[in-house]
């Protein structure tokens, strides 16, 4: 991704709320190709899954729960496994990232 889509990305509230955090635009990625394609990756397997500038556990689970709060991120039941809580990014969101990325390829 060049600089200009990703200066357009942030210009959306909700994302750029998101990338506040140093492991933000990595967990943004992954909850999209989640959203996406409906992987069964939970909280626990997401937070395992940031390679760069992790924060500890207690700080991403309350970073998950302000973003929840906004309604940016929604938490869903799994539907292969009972006690996995899934994460998924807003509908609106994935749209807006979609538009983005139609607008790159045109």
């Amino acid at each position: 991704m060049i600089t200009h889509d990703y200066l357009k990305l942030l210009s959306i509230r909700d994302i750029r709320k998101i990338c506040s955090k140093a492991y933000g635009f990595e967990l943004m990625i992954l909850l999209y190709k989640f959203t996406k394609h409906n992987h069964e990756y939970g909280i626990e397997e997401t937070f395992e899954m940031i390679q760069y500038n992790r924060c500890k556990r207690p700080a991403f689970l309350s970073f998950i729960k302000d973003l929840e709060a906004e309604k940016i991120v929604v938490r869903m039941p799994s539907k292969i496994k009972k006690s996995r809580i899934l994460l998924r990014l807003n509908k609106d969101i994935v749209h807006e990232i979609d538009q983005i990325n139609v607008s790159d390829k045109s």
